[in-house]
């Protein structure tokens, strides 16, 4: 899978270890790739040697023995950037003209989301095993800190307005509101999906907390975890679970991906009775990758489709007070255009993405044996196998 996330002033495009960073500074248009294998074996290399001189083994963990990026995320003000990888590593890139690499730390286990503080002083890492540690900012080098455990795998993470909150979402159809720092006070749950919650967005005016499911549901909660309001979304009879959703400020918009689908619906939000109106769907060709906006309230879609893999979409307001998303014309000689046709002309970079895990399969959670029904059914097995059989009567020969 390859990832798409914008900036204040460019586009970063993931596929495989490898960041695409478009900056658009002063109408210019420039790419920086970087390798963060490349960043974590140096780094690893210098450690090796300056502790035996051997070669350094490879820790990536993996299935496939392919290290990916597995998550990203820009800081509230774009300063920067964090991602952590399959090899269990969290870099911490400072945002400029040139990217510079602030750290490169260990983690104790396969990250799944992170995101930043809205102080920027810390970053919070979600993993596999339902915990979340804190990394700190301003000390580069120091290591997590342990902020909070669920039962089961970590799917999607947040904070509320001036960190008063962590949400995180799990595996285990729960969300959880936690105080932020002392995040072992919980607040609240928010329980009413009946599958695995794959995703949290926050909207600060109303202050509530959306999140998506496997289920197909989108559920709007306030911040003490009451119901507002929830949407079923489907494409005709199929339920479809939802991968992703994001809120947009500028445009009022709440965008939504679904597994495996090409399809995006747009929904609005009403202020007053947190109500979702679902007003518009886009169908692509091919499944939807990653989405997000831009700060100009520009809608971003990345595609599994070469030749045709970016595509942007203007989200205005008609004349009737409704909003429309249309694409934008592609002939106009935009800078966003130029990122496009670049990325839409470079199909090998996508080529390592295409051979990404099937997160569906991953999230889903593992069916509970019937322990006692299997015991049962063993037991009458072991009696009928053990049962004596009937004696054969004798036959007695007379006269």
């Amino acid at each position: 899978m390859a990832t798409l996330v914008c900036s204040e002033d460019g586009v970063v495009c993931i596929s495989g270890t490898t960041l695409a960073v478009i900056s658009l500074r002063d109408g210019a248009l420039e790419r920086q790739d970087i390798d963060i294998e490349e960043k974590r074996l140096s780094t690893q290399n210098e450690q090796t040697q300056e502790d035996s001189g051997k070669l350094p083994k490879a820790d990536v963990t993996s299935k496939d023995g392919q290290n990916r990026i597995l998550a990203c995320k820009f800081s509230p003000s774009w300063r920067f950037f964090a991602v952590c990888d399959d090899a269990k590593r969290l870099y911490l890139f400072r945002c400029g003209e040139s990217w510079e690499l602030v750290s490169n730390r260990p983690i104790s286990r396969r990250c799944t989301r992170l995101t930043f503080t809205y102080d920027e002083k810390n970053v919070l890492v979600a993993d596999k095993w339902g915990d979340v540690f804190r990394f700190s900012v301003q000390d580069p080098q120091k290591g997590g800190q342990l902020l909070l455990g669920h039962l089961s795998m970590l799917l999607d993470i947040l904070t509320t307005k001036e960190d008063k909150f962590v949400v995180t979402a799990d595996r285990d159809n729960k969300i959880r509101i936690s105080s932020y720092p002392n995040s072992y006070n919980i607040h609240t749950y928010c329980l009413q999906h009946t599958e695995y919650v794959t995703s949290l967005t926050y909207c600060e005016d109303p202050e509530v907390i959306i999140s998506g499911s496997g289920d197909g549901s989108i559920i709007v909660w306030n911040i003490n975890g009451q119901v507002l309001s929830q949407t079923n979304c489907s494409e005709g009879d199929t339920t479809l679970p939802v991968k992703k959703i994001e809120w947009d400020r500028n445009s009022k918009l709440l965008s939504v991906i679904f597994l495996n689908s090409p399809v995006v619906q747009f929904y609005t939000l009403t202020p007053d009775s947190a109500l979702l109106h679902h007003i518009q769907d886009i169908q692509l060709t091919s499944p939807i990758w990653d989405s997000c906006f831009d700060r100009k309230g520009q809608f971003w879609l990345l595609q599994k489709q070469e030749g045709d893999t970016i595509k942007m979409y203007c989200c205005q307001k008609t004349n009737s007070g409704a909003i429309k998303v249309e694409q934008t014309d592609r002939g106009l000689p935009s800078a966003e255009n130029k990122v496009i046709d670049m990325f839409n002309k470079d199909w090998t970079f996508f080529k390592e993405a295409e051979s990404a895990p099937d997160l569906s399969v991953e999230y889903k959670k593992k069916e509970t044996p019937d322990n006692y029904s299997i015991y049962l059914q063993k037991k009458q097995d072991r009696m009928q196998q053990t049962q004596p059989t009937e004696p054969q009567t004798k036959k007695v020969k007379t006269g």
